[in-house]
């Protein structure tokens, strides 16, 4: 059996919780000693926090339970909901029981006294039962990592082979091409301009017969712009700055031009920036000025479209329901997704799709939602059916924003008949895109399932995840970050992420934080039901998921393969490579290759080089994707973490460094390793990067821990 998942929905001002049926993940763990017991440390009780500093706050029955404790006894805690100045004091600790308010709250423990550097635990408080709080304080250890030795990031784009001449080359550092300035290179020194760099830079640039300008660098670096002596070739030039002792790299400076087209402009009255910011984040207005899908078709395989709403019935140009006869939506989930991916646009409705001139198909395979309850399933073999009757009918792409119920009905995630039917669907030419998963952490069935979902982990198709923006109360699109969703399922073969919203709690009305798009104007459940369904196209509801990420790609892939030529064009493969290698990296190890960028992916179609992403070059790992830990086995792969504040290993900072002050007093000897798992699972294997501190810890002290060096994981790698 497949079933739907549908993620975070509010329809109607009721926000409704769907039900998330998703494949189960199992991983190993290496073995660890037990040493035995030592002695109990003198008590060493750090200051009371002066009284009157901060807010107390009131420990509010219902919310998530901590349970405090310290090596030795005695040490003050401080509270704080982190980022303000409000906190609850807990002296003398031994073991202390607290509960914070009940709402969802970013909150933040420190131990010791507060002006002398604290050891603090950062958890997001979220109702979720209780956790254990800990700070060794004769073990407290402090490390860092020499930044310089993170590599450049392993994803699968660098290694992209056959690309156009007008196409994005990751990772590749050129001193020639039409995208390179042939003039000038960028020189940066290894002396500092404070410390005489100014006059060791003019020494190296006179004896190579040029000179250069200032260029502005981040701290602690010094660079400039370097003139390439007229008739020299820049390439041989570059190399021999960089064999110079004083020189510690040299790039080529790029050519940048402006865009190549302009915006397309839509008038529908939530075709803007903040309401399908989605649309804005992905380039959707720039993708449209060379493709507005004119000719292509999407097949949607889910819970229907409603047939009633104008801007769906104009592009649906045939639609079934295998188990009701119609493919009228009662559920809402089909019609979003549909919608996403193909609203017609300009017109005086709502919403705007992805594809806006994109023909649909429209596929129920869902029984209809009742009165009480709107978390039905479908079964594989009609799916199956779908998919045979869109080949059948030409489609171009069939997107799937459902899964498998591997969670319920254990080991039913692969399914043969699913298997064959997309597989035959790629080989004849159809693009299948599919849904990641929402259950990455556990949110939906209370155990996390990282990896990929059904259908999205088969071979070939193109497996989506969810992005979402970092928001404050007065951010807008253009001044918020952007991260991969806690949520959004990964995994190696994961393709990109799309927008898929993560709202902060139920009750938001941010719509920077949801997908809002179209619902159902005929839904059965009381919840779903629209408060005026009367146009149809009123019918509107917030959504979050890997759902809702999915028919964005969908519809890009749909203007690539109109841009292309139409049906068969582009083979799969090239829709995917071309999907991977345009995407923007978003600086989160779980993104896949990137979060989609609509608009470079038709204009590598198109092969407008004016619009071509080059750089950076190198793509380096952030430090803030690397985590530390303390550990005990060795040998395999799957480190045994004894952090217990931190047991998925203790964030490491930007700067690089980290701090070990969870290890048990009574763990006895330990090692420290730094690793970035480059595929999101769960264990130290080739493009991963790993570092070794290569001493050996004790529970009961301070551990000096040397400086560490990372490297890039290779075959065979087994725990030092």
């Amino acid at each position: 059996m497949g079933a739907l998942w549908f993620g975070l929905v509010r329809s109607s001002g009721a926000l409704l919780v769907m039900g998330l049926t998703l494949s189960a993940c199992g991983g190993g763990g290496g073995g660890s000693s037990t040493p035995s017991t030592p002695a109990a440390p003198t008590p060493t009780p750090s200051p009371t926090p002066a009284p009157g500093t901060c807010a107390t706050l009131p420990a509010t029955a219902g919310g998530s339970t901590y349970t405090l404790t310290s090596d030795p006894t005695g040490i003050a805690v401080t509270r704080a909901n982190a980022g303000k100045l409000q906190c609850t004091y807990f002296t003398g600790v031994t073991t202390t029981t607290d509960a914070p308010q009940s709402a969802p709250n970013l909150w933040a423990y420190e131990f010791g006294s507060l002006s002398n550097n604290p050891f603090t635990v950062t958890i997001q408080q979220t109702s979720n039962g209780p956790h254990t709080i800990y700070y060794n304080q004769p073990g407290d250890s402090s490390g860092a990592i020499v930044t310089s030795s993170l590599q450049s990031s392993q994803r699968a784009v660098a290694s992209v082979v056959g690309l156009g001449a007008n196409e994005p080359h990751r990772g590749v550092r050129r001193f020639t091409g039409t995208g390179v300035d042939p003039t000038q290179v960028l020189v940066r020194y290894r002396t500092l301009a404070e410390s005489g760099g100014r006059a060791i830079a003019s020494r190296v640039e006179a004896a190579a017969g040029t000179r250069g300008v200032d260029a502005f660098a981040p701290a602690g670096i010094y660079q400039r712009f370097v003139a390439v002596p007229s008739g020299a070739d820049t390439t041989s030039f570059a190399s021999a700055l960089r064999s110079r002792t004083e020189v510690a790299d040299v790039f080529p400076v790029h050519k940048r031009v402006p865009l190549s087209v302009p915006p397309t402009t839509i008038i529908d009255p939530h075709g803007n920036n903040r309401d399908q910011w989605y649309l804005f984040d992905d380039g959707f207005p720039y993708a449209w000025s060379y493709s507005k899908g004119d000719g292509a078709v999407i097949a949607s395989i889910d819970t229907g479209v409603d047939l009633k709403n104008t801007d769906l019935s104009s592009k649906v140009i045939y639609s079934i329901g295998y188990v009701t006869g119609s493919a009228q939506d009662t559920n809402g989930h089909g019609t979003n997704t549909a919608s996403i991916a193909v609203a017609a646009t300009n017109n005086a409705f709502g919403f705007a799709g992805g594809g806006y001139n994109v023909a649909l198909l429209a596929y129920n395979i869902f029984p209809d939602a009742t009165a009480t309850s709107d978390s039905q399933t479908a079964s594989t073999s009609d799916e199956v059916k779908a998919i045979q009757d869109a080949v059948a009918r030409k489609a171009d792409v069939i997107s799937l924003s459902l899964g498998a119920a591997a969670n319920y009905y254990p080991n039913d995630g692969f399914d043969q008949g699913e298997h064959d039917a997309v597989e035959a669907a790629i080989a004849a030419g159809v693009t299948v895109v599919a849904a990641a998963g929402n259950d990455a952490d556990g949110s939906e069935t209370g155990t996390p399932h990282t990896s990929l979902d059904y259908p999205a982990a088969y071979d070939g198709v193109i497996a989506v995840g969810a992005s979402a923006l970092r928001t404050s109360a007065t951010d807008t699109l253009a001044s918020s970050t952007e991260y991969v969703t806690s949520y959004s399922q990964y995994g190696p073969n994961l393709g990109v992420v799309a927008p898929g919203g993560d709202p902060p709690s139920n009750t938001d009305q941010d719509p920077l934080h949801w997908i809002w798009n179209y619902s159902t104007s005929t839904a059965n459940y009381a919840k779903d039901k629209c408060s005026t369904p009367s146009p149809a196209t009123s019918c509107s509801a917030y959504f979050a998921g890997t759902s809702q990420a999915t028919p964005q790609v969908a519809a890009v892939a749909a203007l690539m393969i109109a841009k292309a030529g139409g049906h068969g064009s582009l083979s799969p493969a090239r829709v995917a490579q071309i999907i991977d290698g345009t995407a923007d990296n978003i600086n989160d190890p779980h993104q896949g290759h990137g979060r989609l960028n609509a608009y470079r992916a038709l204009a590598s179609v198109a092969g407008d080089s004016g619009a071509v992403y080059t750089g950076p070059s190198p793509q380096k790992t952030s430090p803030g994707q690397l985590v530390a830990f303390a550990y005990q086995n060795s040998g395999g792969v799957t480190p045994t973490i004894l952090d217990v504040d931190y047991p998925a290993g203790i964030p490491v900072s930007t700067a690089g460094t980290f701090r070990i002050g969870d290890v048990p007093y009574t763990a006895g000897s330990y090692k420290v390793g730094v690793w970035y798992d480059a595929n999101g699972d769960g264990k130290i294997d080739a493009g991963d990067q790993f570092g070794s501190a290569g001493v050996i810890c004790v529970s009961t002290a301070k551990c000096t821990i040397p400086t560490i060096t990372m490297s890039v994981v290779s075959a065979g790698f087994v725990l030092p």
